[in-house]
């Protein structure tokens, strides 16, 4: 079998950044709650991989911007059907303390989920790697670096 199943993206195992972003997380243990001393992160959205590096003092917002890209802290997910799936202009906010990530949702419409759970809108949550983030119907998975 020469695919991975990525709990909802199916990616082809020979592509090599994948496979290495993937042997690089297997290496570390499951759970995670701290990055690494690069500050990155991989999200997994839809198949694709953004990697992403974050600063105490440049939190990122997640969600549909004009321009694409990681213009100013943003993180477009536009190309992602964030607009068919519910995602709201400016949805999520995901920031590090002590080398942690939190992610805080920014009373959008269809609400942030994580396990299953709706976030509280302004309140910060840990991420861990591996989590599964819920925008709207949009789902996105962290991976520590």
């Amino acid at each position: 079998d020469d695919l991975l199943q990525l709990h909802t993206a199916v990616v082809p195992r020979n592509i090599r950044q994948i496979r290495r972003l993937l042997d690089q997380q297997q290496a570390r243990d499951e759970g995670a709650a701290h990055l690494g001393q690069g500050r990155q992160f991989v999200l997994v959205i839809r198949g694709m991989i953004e990697r992403v590096t974050i600063s105490a003092d440049r939190p990122l917002v997640l969600g549909r911007f004009e321009a694409g890209g990681r213009v100013g802290g943003q993180i477009d997910l536009t190309p992602y059907g964030a607009l068919d799936r519910g995602v709201s202009r400016q949805h999520a906010r995901l920031s590090l303390d002590d080398d942690q990530v939190y992610i805080t949702d920014l009373d959008s419409t269809n609400s942030t989920f994580i396990a299953g759970e709706r976030l509280l809108p302004h309140q910060p949550h840990l991420l861990h790697s591996e989590d599964q983030i819920l925008l709207g119907r949009l789902c996105v998975q962290i991976l520590f670096l």
